[in-house]
């Protein structure tokens, strides 16, 4: 911690001596006064009187010396919680992520995270893309995960590929087809998600030549799914959505692979708290990915 000029002002009044402070502090007395002028002449008032014997606190020093105390206490304070920050004995995380992550892919990564900093707490905001770049943009979150967001306002790292997959209910006919591509479900009715990986399906559907029947669009990974299972039509969904699922489904790769690129995001301006930073680097080690 650098020594603040208060700190040497109280030692000058303990020690009565600006060379036992210098000493003390292993500086040149000289330089202890230049410190004494500059607090001095920033505050307006004559703080020390010197006399044969040293120094002694004139009535204005005696006024203010309660309230140097205080800043002193308060700027030890400082220190040591910034500390405590460095050392990540404290510290919130906030993070914006889908559903289907924070409930399949991240919270084996935040045991480990927790097991070298178990002090370290996180406030985790499930949403879909545009939600979680407006609470980027308000700070409402620390870091993002989502697929890469539009604008150069933001920093965007990859950590996984997530394959797309046609979903079936079980019992389909076409649940056993090997090499199951899209035109095999031209004739189809399809349940799609509103947003999140809509932009890939489309992709998906323009290189396959096909314009689906769309009968129905909901905002909900778990109501597509419901809705897939009760044989109201079939769907695509990233791998990681329908891992462990409840619903009667069967997941197939769509030929040929397509994939949600899923990775962390934090705005361009923002450098982002020790823990914050400690923790994206642990994902990236986890994932054997390098974050530069």
């Amino acid at each position: 911690m650098r020594t603040s000029r208060y700190e040497v002002f109280l030692k000058i009044v303990e020690t009565k001596s600006l060379t036992r402070t210098a000493a003390f502090f292993g500086c040149t007395q000289s330089a202890v006064s230049q410190l004494v002028r500059a607090l001095e002449s920033d505050l307006g008032v004559t703080l020390l009187a010197r006399n044969k014997s040293g120094v002694r606190l004139t009535p204005e020093g005696e006024y203010l010396l309660p309230s140097m105390r205080q800043i002193v206490v308060g700027e030890r304070d400082v220190f040591e919680k910034s500390l405590e920050l460095q050392n990540l004995n404290a510290g919130l995380i906030r993070i914006g992520i889908f559903t289907s992550l924070s409930c399949q892919w991240l919270p084996p990564h935040l045991k480990s995270f927790r097991e070298s900093y178990p002090n370290i707490g996180f406030e985790l905001l499930q949403g879909d893309m545009l939600q979680i770049c407006e609470w980027l943009r308000n700070g409402m979150v620390d870091v993002g995960f989502m697929t890469k967001p539009d604008g150069d306002e933001f920093v965007f790292k990859e950590l996984l590929a997530d394959r797309m997959n046609i979903v079936l209910p079980k019992g389909h006919p076409l649940e056993d087809k090997k090499d199951l591509n899209l035109k095999d479900l031209a004739d189809e009715t399809f349940v799609l998600l509103e947003s999140g990986y809509s932009q890939i399906v489309e992709k998906m559907f323009s290189d396959a030549g096909i314009r689906p029947k769309r009968q129905y669009t909901v905002k909900d990974d778990y109501t597509v799914m419901s809705m897939v299972e009760s044989g109201l039509g079939v769907t695509l969904l990233p791998e990681l959505v329908f891992q462990r699922t409840p619903y009667a489904l069967v997941g197939v790769p769509a030929e040929p692979a397509y994939y949600r690129r899923l990775g962390v995001s934090w705005m361009k301006k923002e450098h982002g708290s020790i823990a914050v930073n400690k923790f994206v680097q642990h994902l990236f080690g986890e994932m054997g990915i390098s974050a530069e």
